[in-house]
């Protein structure tokens, strides 16, 4: 029989999920989770000895320099130099993205992220021939896995895709990860509708009870097809049976992506404008793209809940454009999911983001402020994004700042005393009350330093984009 485990994580210098004893996938089990979620948005763990533990993620899609291969490394030349290069590059890091069969047994003290969703739910509708083949076919395939969330066979075929998951799995540590950006489609160009999102958790928790499952909601929060039909469904019982066509711009009509202009945000702000049948993002002030953001958040976030444990976005463009929206994006999803559901955001690991004029260090300083800011306002855990058809060099030196991280994860794992948020100014006090605190700010502003005053009174200049850590007396 297949060990496909129950979680326990353990503490060993950082914590690692670990699945063990045996079950029938398809049977569920009812003894009790071996991790929990404390009143600060924390997955709490235990070690050997019963020791409850805070649990800080940090884990990287794609390792840039590294390849990921199905072969077996038979040259032990090549293993040597190959776990080297791997063990170099992953240090800091405690979770990687993981396509099954690509494992290696030098990576077995990280936990493999596994995120086969998208292609399972497509692999559904693939076999549907009435679905059209056109390019607005994602509106038609959302709208029918809309009405499939209560169908049997769809959910027999969940279950027989979860279970076959799970026989190929041979390693056991490791966690979920959801449909890419669910709110936007991930690789459609339609939302994946929460009840279907919501479903897929369901059934994989039925064969794996202690599933620990991560949603990334969104690739950016300027607004969603899910809002356009959240707005459209307030006047209408039903979508319409074809794309509504009629309320959107004849330049949106044109584009080589016409379901692009139904992207828009809470209040009908389109997402994009038009020209001669191209489509570029439109452009917002600060302030507006702020309050923008943070409803769009907050309204998508509340109602794709029940997705998954772990929520998050990755936003990477607009993110180093203004890194207060790190701040922000956390504090958004708060308002939707409630103070105790853990967050991990998404980082550029690899410079997808980054100007061609600017240098890998002065980019990694803008996102180690996005970071720590997150961290400030509550999140939980980061993940990286590495983009593929760039060279290594952003990549490599993001490694020391994530050992630094870790270096600081004994202070970030503290409780949160106090957090004061004054624009660019961001400020935590970590600790107990009756012990020693720690204080954490950024400075969110690439132009403009910022002062304020510590708990002792002395006055503390922040320059910009600077990451402030250190102990109070």
């Amino acid at each position: 029989m297949k060990n496909y485990g129950v979680f326990n994580i353990i503490f060993s210098g950082i914590c690692f999920l670990y699945l063990s004893g045996c079950m029938n996938a398809q049977e569920s089990t009812s003894s009790a989770k071996t991790w929990s979620i404390d009143d600060e948005g924390w997955i709490v763990t235990k070690d050997g000895k019963n020791v409850e533990n805070r649990f800080f993620a940090i884990g990287t899609w794609h390792v840039p320099g590294y390849v990921f291969t199905q072969e077996p490394e038979a040259d032990s030349l090549a293993y040597v130099q190959n776990e080297l290069l791997f063990k170099k590059k992953t240090s800091p890091f405690n979770m990687l993205f993981m396509s099954l069969g690509n494992e290696k047994e030098y990576m077995s003290d990280k936990i493999h992220i596994l995120n086969p969703f998208s292609p399972i739910l497509h692999g559904y509708l693939d076999r549907i021939e009435s679905l059209p083949d056109s390019a607005d076919k994602d509106y038609y395939r959302s709208q029918y896995i809309k009405k499939e969330a209560d169908n049997p066979d769809f959910i027999q075929y969940l279950d027989s895709q979860i279970i076959a998951l799970l026989g190929k799995k041979t390693h056991d540590k490791y966690i979920y990860s959801h449909i890419d950006e669910i709110a936007l489609g991930g690789v459609s160009k339609w939302a994946v509708p929460p009840a279907v999102g919501t479903l897929i958790n369901q059934r994989l928790k039925k064969h794996d009870p202690e599933a620990l499952v991560y949603v990334d909601l969104l690739g950016h929060a300027k607004g969603s097809t899910y809002l356009f039909e959240k707005r459209y469904l307030e006047k209408n019982e039903t979508m319409p049976a074809d794309p509504p066509y009629n309320l959107i711009s004849e330049d949106a009509r044109k584009c080589k992506f016409p379901l692009l202009g139904f992207y828009e945000a809470y209040d009908g702000t389109p997402v994009y404008q038009f020209t001669n049948g191209e489509y570029s993002y439109n452009k917002y002030d600060r302030e507006t793209l702020i309050n923008i953001w943070k409803e769009n958040i907050r309204i998508i976030s509340e109602d794709y809940k029940g997705n998954g444990d772990v929520f998050g976005i990755n936003a990477f463009l607009d993110f180093y454009a203004y890194p207060i929206l790190a701040g922000i994006t956390v504090d958004a999803l708060r308002a939707g999911l409630g103070s105790k559901v853990p967050i991990w955001l998404y980082f550029d690991g690899n410079g997808y983001a980054k100007p061609s004029n600017l240098t890998p260090s002065d980019y990694l300083k803008i996102v180690k402020c996005q970071i720590y800011t997150a961290i400030i306002h509550g999140a939980t855990g980061v993940l990286f994004w590495n983009d593929w058809s760039k060279t290594p060099e952003v990549f490599d030196e993001l490694v020391p700042i994530m050992e630094e991280l870790n270096n600081n994860l004994a202070i970030i794992k503290l409780n949160t005393l106090e957090t004061m948020v004054d624009g660019d100014q961001h400020v935590t006090i970590k600790g107990e009350k009756s012990g020693k605190k720690y204080i954490i700010a950024t400075n969110t502003s690439k132009t403009d330093s910022i002062s304020f005053t510590m708990p002792a009174g002395d006055i503390k200049v922040l320059s910009p984009m600077e990451v402030y850590l250190a102990d109070l007396q």
